[in-house]
């Protein structure tokens, strides 16, 4: 009994829970369309400990290099951090997740995670709106709606 109870207490102790990270977040450079480089996130719960984003970078000018990605978010126990890192990738891309009060830091952990020449990931996301958003723009202007449309589902 005293066995199953300590067992009990260090799976217990020993689990840290996802913090909630759905929302908006940006960076504090500028905004799509403009001439100043801009990062924009939005994170989606979906249920059981699912999560979706959706991202947008560009540089800026004066050469307006940009990327977007639609991926799922996996929490990892051990760093207690969540991770990108998508199963069909040739270019063996890895972005960590890490949330810091109010914000997310993004850093590129491994490879090339598809953005245009001098676009990354990478940098500080300040959270902007909790809110769990319903959607998202493309790149093209569609409206997708994150839960009817996965990321393995969607193509532009």
């Amino acid at each position: 009994m005293r066995y199953t109870l300590l067992i009990l207490l260090l799976t217990i102790v020993g689990y840290q829970q996802p913090s909630p990270i759905q929302g908006t977040y940006y960076t504090d450079y500028g905004k799509p369309g403009t001439d100043k480089p801009y990062q924009c996130l939005q994170i989606h719960y979906v249920n059981n400990n699912i999560l979706y984003f959706y991202m947008e970078v560009g540089r800026g000018a004066p050469d307006y290099n940009s990327g977007a990605l639609y991926g799922k978010l996996t929490f990892n126990k051990r760093s207690s951090n969540y991770e990108y890192l998508p199963k069909d990738t040739i270019d063996d891309c890895k972005l960590v997740f890490v949330k810091h009060k109010n914000t997310i830091i993004i850093h590129t952990a491994n490879g090339q995670c598809g953005f245009g020449y001098g676009v990354f990931a990478d940098g500080t996301y300040i959270l902007k709106t909790k809110a769990n958003p319903i959607y998202f723009y493309s790149r093209t202007g569609k409206k997708i709606y994150f839960n009817k449309t996965s990321p393995k589902d969607f193509s532009e």
